[in-house]
């Protein structure tokens, strides 16, 4: 056993049943770490009645009441979004300074906003690994960036405020080691001008908890109605306007019969603009606003498009394919690796592409039983996928780490 043990931290919360976002990754790993005789404890924003069997605590035991009043004083003032986020993780980093002691070999984290934990741990000797779950920040502003210089349009969110971003560039040039659990995690870190520690690919992912269903059954018949669909909360990043461009493009080159757009989710005000403004009238479209049963609406398509410019792990594509939907998404989502496993259970194209969005849904729109059969592929894929060996393979790298070290 070793002398020194594996700190897990993460900024999400575990609730009353279970772990909220990352913190089900953390959950897991430290669960693992725990039978190994690895685990120093589990940090996370706030703790519930959900207890773990291993030790597990709050980065403060303030934390529950801090967060009740920032989330009650958001109703009132209007504070934006991207504010907000990084005035939590300030506020956690602050804390979380108090939690880290000099016994800790090794901390894990899923958050990279730590720039005086990780600056207090270097001082300590501390290995620090950081697994995001997003590609790396700089990267993503790039992306941000160019798209909206290209629309004429100005967005900012949590990934683009300067301020949180210069947090970030603080925060990462303390950490030692980047796991890359998704392609674009680990190329964008690979090639980052900031971090320049070292970046290893253990690819992998977080099985959706979902619950069970049966697959859809009824395809659209070649008289019928072929439904495709779309669905997140839309910023620029989700490429929602390189849809609309392939879907004018379809309605006014091919025409075909039968067919509609179905767009779930709220639309940013500067994004709906451009798109109200480049592409109306949106001919067969209907925009169906926040969905609160996605499984309802998953099982009423045909086909789903994923066209983000950058998504970790988007879950509406696990969804779909949990519902035997066929995917179209982008090879900059993480859930495309594991859809794509074997013989292939979604069809992958490159971002900003309207024509290969285009391409690929006239091909499921002319092919309906072969599209039908990528959607079951999908479904296979997702639930034949065996997270405790992706958490095995963390903690077998951690445990070589420490016991290194």
């Amino acid at each position: 056993m070793c002398a020194k043990k594996i700190q897990v931290i993460s900024f999400q919360s575990l609730s009353a049943n279970s772990g909220a976002g990352m913190a089900r990754l953390g959950y897991f790993l430290s669960r693992e770490l725990n039978k190994r005789g690895l685990l120093k404890n589990f940090i996370v924003h706030s703790k519930g009645k959900f207890e773990t069997p291993f030790k597990s605590l709050p980065v403060s035991t303030f934390s529950r009441y801090y967060l009740f009043i920032l989330n009650s004083i958001i109703k009132f003032l209007p504070i934006p979004n991207h504010k907000f986020r990084l005035l939590q993780e300030q506020l956690y980093d602050w804390f979380c300074y108090f939690r880290i002691q000099k016994d800790t070999g090794i901390i894990f984290t899923t958050n990279a906003y730590l720039k005086r934990t990780f600056r207090k741990a270097k001082k300590l000797g501390i290995f620090i690994v950081l697994m995001p779950g997003t590609p790396e920040e700089n990267y993503i502003y790039d992306l941000v960036l160019e798209e909206n210089q290209k629309l004429g349009i100005t967005t900012v969110d949590a990934y683009t405020y300067k301020k949180r971003l210069h947090y970030f560039n603080q925060s990462i040039t303390h950490v030692d080691e980047v796991i890359g659990s998704m392609p674009t995690v680990y190329t964008s870190y690979t090639h980052s001008n900031v971090f320049n520690g070292n970046v290893v690919k253990i690819l992998g992912h977080m099985s959706p908890d979902f619950p069970p269903n049966n697959s859809k059954t009824n395809i659209a018949g070649d008289g019928e109605v072929f439904t495709v669909g779309f669905l997140a909360y839309t910023v620029i990043l989700k490429g929602l306007h390189y849809l609309i461009d392939a879907w004018q493009e379809i309605m006014n080159d091919d025409n075909p019969p039968n067919i509609k757009l179905r767009i779930g989710g709220s639309v940013e005000q500067p994004i709906m603009n451009y798109i109200n403004s480049h592409f109306a009238p949106l001919k067969n479209v209907e925009l169906a606003g926040p969905i609160s049963d996605v499984s309802n609406f998953m099982q009423g398509l045909d086909l789903f498009v994923v066209p983000s410019l950058v998504d970790g792990g988007p879950a509406t594509a696990l969804e779909a394919a949990h519902n035997s939907v066929p995917v179209i998404i982008t090879d900059n989502c993480g859930s495309a690796e594991l859809l794509s496993r074997g013989e292939g259970g979604c069809h992958v194209v490159p971002i900003k592409d309207a024509q290969a969005i285009k391409r690929e849904i006239l091909w499921a729109y002319n092919n309906r039983a072969a599209a039908a059969d990528l959607g079951k592929t999908g479904k296979e894929n997702l639930d034949n996928y065996d997270m405790d060996a992706y958490i095995s393979q963390v903690a077998d790298h951690l445990e070589q780490k420490i016991k290194n070290a």
